[in-house]
């Protein structure tokens, strides 16, 4: 038995593939990993003044925090003048990615003012590292970008 192919038959074969069309692309949106950013997001912009007062304290420094990559560590470097008090803070390793790759470490410098942090255990990509600190009850705030490869 032949199928003869007239109007009829080409709109009810465009109907289907447009249904199953849809119905795929609803299915790829329903399994997809959507999530916010930050969980916290509204208290965060209402608390974002004070993170521009910390990061203005940072501008004013001679000397920013230096970062750089020592294999599968990476050491923070604080300046000098902070070196007679009493520092206080995290360590945030961010990753834009994903939330399972972040990483929040207490600030704990040796004596000459550095901090390793080891991020074998993360994937490559770009992070940033968000340092947010006191000294003597100043709060500072400075946003650092690495790649690990």
């Amino acid at each position: 038995m032949k199928i003869k192919f007239n109007w009829g038959t080409g709109i009810a074969i465009a109907i289907v593939l447009m249904v199953s069309g849809m119905l795929y692309l609803v299915s790829i949106a329903t399994s997809q990993d959507y999530y916010l950013v930050e969980d916290d997001y509204y208290q965060k912009s209402i608390n974002y003044q004070q993170k521009i007062d910390k990061i203005k304290n940072v501008n004013l420094l001679e000397e920013k925090v230096q970062l750089t990559q020592l294999g599968s560590n990476l050491q923070l470097s604080f300046p000098a003048l902070f070196k007679h008090d009493l520092l206080e803070g995290t360590i945030q390793v961010y990753s834009p990615v994903s939330e399972r790759n972040d990483l929040n470490i207490p600030l704990q410098l040796d004596s000459t003012l550095q901090q390793l942090v080891e991020v074998s255990r993360l994937p490559k990509g770009r992070y940033k590292i968000k340092l947010d600190w006191t000294a003597d009850e100043k709060p500072f705030f400075q946003e650092l970008e690495i790649m690990l490869e």
